[in-house]
């Protein structure tokens, strides 16, 4: 029975070491510039200085000030022929002047984030067409 309670012991602590592990290798964090305002779900930000903090399929974005903050589940997006991001950036749908954060990705991951489409946004769909706006990254990390 001794050896039981021990086995179920360390395989306890080797799930929460390999968990909390995990959590802090997977959090990334972007900075970028937007020279307009944009939307995020039903969130209207400001143009300007933004901080964004994915982790676990959730970002977090906020303004440099740490104002604004939305949060947002997204969706995991390949990069285009299998390949690694080269560039870090930021990427909207743009309909007719407005902007909607659409894509996060990350230099050297394989993965992109991908935001859903709001019911405002797939309305504009409808009747406009719509263009992609990349936007450079200023700095990418990983905590």
């Amino acid at each position: 029975m001794k050896r039981i309670f021990k086995a179920v012991g360390v395989a306890g602590l080797f799930l929460a070491g390999a968990l909390s592990a995990r959590a802090q290798q997977t959090e990334r964090i972007v900075e970028f510039k937007a020279p307009f305002a944009f939307q995020v779900e039903a969130t209207k930000l400001p143009a300007g200085e933004y901080t964004i903090r994915m982790q676990s399929g959730w970002i977090q974005i906020q303004t440099k000030a740490g104002k604004n903050a939305a949060h947002i589940l997204t969706m995991p997006v390949d990069a285009k022929e299998q390949k690694t991001a080269e560039d870090s950036q930021v990427v909207f749908h743009n309909y007719a002047g407005r902007m909607f954060l659409a894509e996060i990705w990350a230099a050297g991951q394989a993965k992109g984030r991908e935001l859903l489409e709001t019911r405002e946004e797939q309305q504009l769909a409808k009747r406009e067409k719509m263009a992609k706006v990349a936007v450079s990254v200023h700095a990418v990390a990983a905590k």
